[in-house]
């Protein structure tokens, strides 16, 4: 029976540690994934501005024909 015991506490203090090791991996991946949101919403600013930039020019070209 202490065997058992033993057993089970060797296997849940393993838990844990795999516990832990997943959130620090988690928060970690956290991180990591707003910084790509960062990213992707300055390129979608740029892209915005640069679509932006177009309808004006055409608008522009199509105000000087007139």
């Amino acid at each position: 029976m202490s065997d058992r015991v033993l057993d089970l506490e060797r296997k849940m203090e393993r838990h844990s540690e795999a516990i832990e090791n997943l959130e620090r991996w988690q928060a970690k991946q956290n991180g990591n994934l707003a910084k790509i949101d960062d990213r992707l919403h300055s390129l979608e600013r740029w892209i915005m501005a640069t679509l932006a930039t177009a309808v004006v020019s055409l608008l522009i070209q199509l105000l000087a024909r007139r």
